[in-house]
């Protein structure tokens, strides 16, 4: 099914079609540039090169250039074993790509004689970076705090219930698997950010959403109440859970629309990848990962646990209903004094804005 429906991957607009199986792909040494072209008229592909964004200035007269920065940890996969990434792009495009020497930050500089040589090569490189950010460990994240008084009770009365009477003798449930009540949450989007200089991209990004995308919404349907009520696992055998979360009502009007606005626009700019249309509102109530936060427990296998007789208990559970107040650019395995996710950002809301 890879050959016949291989994976597809979007970058400013242009779709590429990455071959082979991208589990076992020598990420230090691809070469994914087999690219989907949708334009109706061949003749217009002229016009991407003049009225592209990407800067191209002169440079030494009959040269051109063009400058940008990319995170030092992409460096690797764009130079490719021995040096034979950086060779065939320069080759191809006929380009030099100036890249800073091992373990240095610094910008990459592409030259050429022809611009538009240059803006292929810089339009391969973002391909190559998306790529590679796709099998790199998600650093940050997009979330609204649902730590509120009543909810965190609420959460350590299911606890409770689930560890002394409806999952008591169910296979593979203990205290390990819940999460940490302080750190109840809705996620928007996972991504990975590298260095300062992406992080602040993100931080952007977020201050954009507020004024264009969050603003707009909370003007038309006033006050946004998220309403946590019933229970669900995330496959469909309860026998063999791994997640099991509180579900959002469709009474929550208009979250909906603000998390899929923004997760949008993360995507648009490449700092998130949807893999859906519309997001799946949920709070993790249990996940066999939590696990991992115990050390002693680091070598024990992550078995999956029944719950079977959770979901019958917990069906309709009322968790809360909690405004939305804020919306956190979160760093993943931190905590902050007050016990939720450290926050690299963060935007707050109210009816008024």
């Amino acid at each position: 099914m890879n050959i016949l429906k291989p994976e597809l991957l979007w970058v400013e607009n242009r779709c590429y079609r990455l071959p082979g199986n991208s589990e076992r792909t020598n990420t230090h040494n691809m070469s994914p540039y087999t690219e989907d072209d949708y334009q109706d008229d061949p003749m217009d592909c002229e016009d991407e090169y003049v009225n592209s964004d990407i800067e191209v200035v002169p440079h030494e007269g009959t040269k051109f250039k063009h400058t940008f920065h990319v995170a030092k940890s992409f460096f690797p996969f764009i130079i490719g074993t021995k040096n034979s990434s950086r060779k065939r792009l320069e080759a191809e495009t006929r380009t030099v790509i100036q890249i800073p020497g091992i373990g240095q930050d610094g910008d990459i500089v592409i030259t050429g004689h022809d611009r538009k040589g240059v803006i292929t090569a810089r339009r391969r490189i973002n391909l190559l970076i998306a790529a590679s950010r796709k099998r790199l460990t998600y650093t940050h994240f997009l979330s609204i705090p649902l730590n509120e008084g009543h909810v965190i009770m609420k959460f350590n009365m299911f606890k409770n219930d689930v560890l002394t009477n409806s999952g008591k003798t169910s296979k593979g449930v203990d205290e390990t698997i819940f999460q940490i009540p302080s750190k109840l949450h809705l996620t928007l989007g996972v991504m990975t950010l590298l260095d300062d200089a992406e992080i602040n991209q993100a931080i952007e990004a977020l201050n954009y959403c507020k004024e264009h995308v969050v603003k707009p919404i909370i003007q038309k349907y006033g006050q946004i109440h998220i309403h946590i009520q019933g229970t669900e696992i995330m496959n469909d055998d309860p026998t063999e859970a791994k997640v099991l979360y509180a579900r959002i009502s469709n009474s929550s009007e208009g979250l909906q629309e603000i998390v899929d606005a923004i997760a949008n626009y993360y995507a648009d700019i490449g700092l998130i990848r949807k893999e859906t249309d519309q997001l799946k509102l949920h709070v993790t109530l249990m996940n066999t990962s939590f696990k991992l936060r115990n050390e002693e427990l680091n070598n024990k296998i992550r078995g999956p646990f029944d719950a079977t007789k959770i979901l019958k208990a917990h069906e309709s559970t009322f968790f809360g209903e909690v405004p939305l107040k804020q919306i956190h650019l979160s760093q993943r395995h931190t905590i902050s004094s007050n016990g939720y996710y450290q926050a690299n950002g963060k935007i707050s809301l109210s009816e008024d804005m």
